[in-house]
């Protein structure tokens, strides 16, 4: 009987010492997850801060996601917000493969070419992050919703090749300021640059003939030059634009005006002396028409100062592709001045997704210790109970 009390008290102790062996394993792993954890979310958060920058050399057209992943050498594709193609021939397959960087934000391109030379449409829409883009150097059509709904577009640059920019190529891009337009473009399609707020002025290239339903609606315009040969403006083009105060009109002859053209809009139009009688019909839109116009229509400079140094770049990249210090040179430099230019449009949305990363680590944190905690606590109520049956 007493050999039997032996053992059973030994096998209590056994069990009541592992289990304090347990409860201490637990305790340690709790303190090292509390520890861990907000380490390694801050490793993660620095990374995504920081971001990665990558560099193409040159690729086989329809094959820039296989160069792009080769360039990327493991990297995460969430890290990776610059990305510079320095030659090659783009393709519609080879624009798709950017769906795949989510976080992109600065696109250098102006060194390659794109095929036909037509950006294909649909190319780079809805890039919650893209803030600059320079264009293939032999771009001549940029196509339908190309760059649409990029709402922190800031810049972008583009050779004087550039003859048409087809409908809604531009829709939404509401951060997008001072486009440089160039002279030799022909076209400019439906809705073009609708709701793009942040341009401020705009003047119409003299090719243009007509201006299409909806180009302008919704834009941040003070002043527009309409270019001489424009004859027809079509419904809704100035539509909600509620800064717009003041409009130059080049034509000889008044441009016919189809509907609901200047629909919440009050603006001053100068026009030429002999040509005032033609603008009738745009008073009666509740414009002030004034004869007081003088000179020659005239291009702005910032438009040429603008492609000329997106040909600079474009040049300088494919005669330094093989420098690879003078290729981190050009892309750091882009990259700091467009980060600068974008640093307040950006700066409320970055607080917020910090604010919901930080949010979702701390409620995982706490979720662990909850359950960690709980487990302590059942398995030290169980060890306080097998202690005092021992006792008994």
């Amino acid at each position: 009987m007493a050999k039997s009390n032996k053992k059973t008290k030994s096998s209590s102790r056994k069990k009541t010492l592992g289990l304090r062996i347990f409860i201490v394993v637990v305790a340690a792993l709790l303190a090292l997850g509390v520890v861990i954890i907000p380490i390694r979310s801050n490793i993660r958060s620095s990374a995504e801060e920081s971001g990665e920058s990558i560099t193409v050399r040159s690729f086989e057209t329809g094959k820039l996601a296989d160069a792009v992943s080769e360039a990327a050498d493991g990297t995460d594709y969430n890290f990776i917000k610059n990305v510079a193609v320095l030659s090659g021939t783009l393709n519609a397959d080879d624009f798709a493969a950017f769906a795949s960087i989510p976080n992109l934000e600065i696109l250098e391109l102006a060194g390659t070419e794109t095929e036909d030379g037509i950006i294909p449409e649909n190319a780079l829409t809805s890039k919650n992050q893209l803030s600059f883009v320079s264009l293939p150097k032999n771009t001549v059509e940029i196509g339908s919703n190309a760059f649409s709904s990029n709402r922190k577009l800031v810049k972008i640059t583009m050779p004087d090749s550039v003859t048409k920019i087809d409908d809604y190529a531009f829709a939404s891009c509401e951060a997008l300021e001072n486009f440089p337009i160039s002279e030799k473009v022909e076209y400019i399609g439906a809705g073009a640059f609708q709701d793009c707020k942040a341009i401020t002025e705009f003047v119409i290239p003299y090719g243009i003939t007509e201006i299409y339903p909806d180009t302008f609606s919704k834009c941040g315009f003070e002043s527009i030059s309409i270019g001489p040969n424009v004859e027809k403006i079509g419904a809704g083009v100035f539509a909600d634009c509620n800064s717009l105060k003041t409009i130059y009109s080049y034509a000889e002859e008044a441009p016919a005006l189809d509907g609901d053209v200047f629909r919440n809009v009050s603006a001053d139009i100068h026009c030429y002396p002999d040509s005032e009688e033609s603008y009738q019909s745009w008073k009666l839109q509740n414009m002030t028409v004034t004869g007081d116009l003088t000179g020659e229509y005239e291009a702005p400079e910032e438009a040429a100062e603008e492609t000329a140094a997106a040909e600079t770049v474009s040049d300088t990249e494919a005669d330094e592709a093989d420098d690879e210090s003078a290729e981190a040179e050009i892309t750091e430099t882009e990259a700091a001045e467009t980060e600068a230019e974008t640093e307040d449009t950006e700066a409320a949305p970055a607080s917020a997704e910090a604010g919901e990363s930080n949010s979702g680590i701390s409620v995982g944190i706490v979720i662990v210790i909850v359950i960690m905690a709980m487990i302590i606590a059942v398995l030290a109520t169980i060890l306080v109970m097998n202690s005092k049956k021992n006792k008994q």
